[in-house]
């Protein structure tokens, strides 16, 4: 009963900005969402960690966490089948063997995780430097904080989208802009498919159109997608967005968690 009658907290985090919403029953509560400004030229995650463990010395609620981090500190990408998979020790070697291939060394610091879709089938997977995961839960647990989940934007993206969506195996695609980064998805069969992420600039409008193109000429099956979906978390509204991406509504970040695994 605890996680539905307590309140927790839903918090994004940002190179630029930390954003929040209390979250009660999977709703927010009324005048909880707040926004810190951080300074960061360089976007670093020490920095933006550093200011998370400022606010957290300043709040002194100690309710639960849940956490989401920017697109640009989470490499994703899509993995084929392997037995692998089936073992925690080969998974991470396997894992590791992929994101070292795309990444480089540096991917050996990063802390591997794949979804778990249907044996046989590809997974999704992702990257992120161990460092910061262990920083944001010492953060927590030093304020005397549970924290629930850690995980990249995209996952809260994509489920507030797939609940709004009838049940099917159709393609469909959703778009993910934020300060400095673009990331572009389809989705099949009630799971994302294929994944691309790319930077862009404050003017961003004109580059999706071109970043969908060129992921076009790689992945054919794209033509079948007449519309795809639009989140704009870039704080840079665009006036110029083609016609083929629909924006949805969003109020921050941290709202788009209602549907986050631990609610």
């Amino acid at each position: 009963m605890e996680r539905v009658t307590r309140a927790t907290v839903c918090l994004h985090l940002a190179p630029h900005g930390l954003h929040g919403v209390l979250r009660r029953a999977g709703r927010p509560l009324p005048d909880s969402a707040f926004q810190l400004p951080i300074v960061n030229p360089d976007a670093s995650w020490e920095v933006a960690l550093a200011a998370l463990n400022r606010w957290l010395e300043q709040d002194q609620a100690k309710l639960p966490l849940a956490v989401s981090l920017a697109s640009r500190w989470c490499a994703m990408q899509v993995v084929p089948w392997s037995g692998a998979l089936l073992a925690q020790a080969s998974a991470q070697r396997f894992l590791h063997s992929q994101f070292g291939a795309v990444y480089g060394d540096g991917a050996r610091a990063w802390r591997l995780a794949a979804d778990d879709a249907p044996y046989g089938k590809p997974r999704l997977a992702c990257g992120i430097d161990a460092a910061l995961l262990q920083g944001v839960q010492d953060a927590a647990g030093a304020h005397g904080r549970r924290c629930l989940s850690i995980e990249p934007i995209v996952g809260p993206a994509w489920r507030s989208i797939a609940s709004a969506r009838p049940a099917g195996g159709k393609l469909a695609a959703f778009a993910l802009v934020e300060a400095g980064r673009l990331l572009l998805a389809t989705s099949s069969g009630g799971r994302i498919a294929a994944i691309h992420s790319q930077p862009c600039a404050e003017a961003w409008g004109d580059e999706l159109e071109r970043a969908w193109r060129r992921w076009n000429l790689r992945a054919p099956q794209l033509d079948a997608i007449e519309r795809v979906t639009l989140i704009d978390l870039s704080g840079v509204p665009q006036a110029n967005v083609p016609e083929r991406f629909e924006p949805v509504a969003v109020a921050s970040a941290a709202h788009l968690m209602r549907e986050a695994a631990w609610a």
